[in-house]
């Protein structure tokens, strides 16, 4: 398997300002993809954008909280994923009302006329066992993307580094072999949620193997951290 790197941005929709920042990244940037959250206030600028410039990748970002539900006025579980994921695991109720917003969702995805290059979520949750049943259940095996079930890496060592690869290890191993779609072998940035540095980006590009290799960013304005990173990584990617 030869190399293959992608370049996400999450939470594409999410706002007007966000939604911004994400093209910005792209079109000066080093950004290749990004997730697009639906029935948020900025999802129709989102499309618009997605539809005006084709050349960024669109995966759907699931969202079942800290985000505006599609099918009711507000998550039960507020916006806390550890909340929302103990809920969806323990009560029948909360699994119905994510069944119906995975439905829904992805009903909403498809009205756009984008195609769907690969799934996600917001906090990580289509990893969980009764999430992904129900992104089974109603995206099916037509669905030819892929989904984000890489190992997490760490851009340094220590205990955060641990923690990921053990999330790695005991959470999505078993999704990731198991999977019914193409899925990521690693996953970085988690480690760096709003701060991506381009210099530990580019000494680690240098060292991975072949595969498949997710990087993972958040844009918020033209000028924060995530967004530099990405329009400084073009430039230096250019040069070597």
């Amino acid at each position: 398997m030869a190399k293959e790197l992608i370049f996400v941005a999450d939470d594409l929709g999410m706002s007007s300002e966000i939604n911004d920042a994400i093209f910005h990244a792209h079109l000066s940037g080093h950004l290749t993809a990004a997730s697009l959250m639906m029935a948020q206030p900025g999802t129709d600028d989102a499309v618009a954008l997605a539809r005006a410039h084709p050349s960024l990748q669109i995966g759907w970002h699931l969202h079942l909280n800290d985000s505006i539900p599609a099918t009711t006025a507000r998550w039960p579980w507020g916006s806390c994923p550890a909340r929302a994921g103990f809920s969806i695991g323990l009560s029948s109720r909360a699994r119905e009302l994510m069944r119906r917003e995975v439905a829904r969702q992805w009903e909403l995805f498809n009205a756009t006329g984008l195609e769907c290059r690969f799934i996600n979520s917001h906090h990580h949750l289509h990893a969980h066992p009764f999430v992904y049943r129900a992104l089974l259940d109603v995206v099916g095996s037509r669905f030819t993307g892929w989904i984000r079930l890489g190992k997490p890496r760490a851009f340094r060592s220590g205990t955060p580094a641990l923690l990921w690869s053990a999330l790695g290890s005991i959470y999505l191993e078993r999704r990731r072999r198991l999977s019914a779609w193409r899925s990521t072998d690693t996953l970085w940035g988690l480690d760096r949620i709003f701060h991506m540095q381009a210099g530990e980006i580019e000494a680690v590009l240098t060292t991975l193997p072949d595969g498949f290799h997710e990087f993972l960013f958040h844009p918020r304005t033209r000028s924060c951290p995530d967004t530099l990173c990405l329009i400084q990584l073009k430039a230096e990617l250019a040069r070597s």
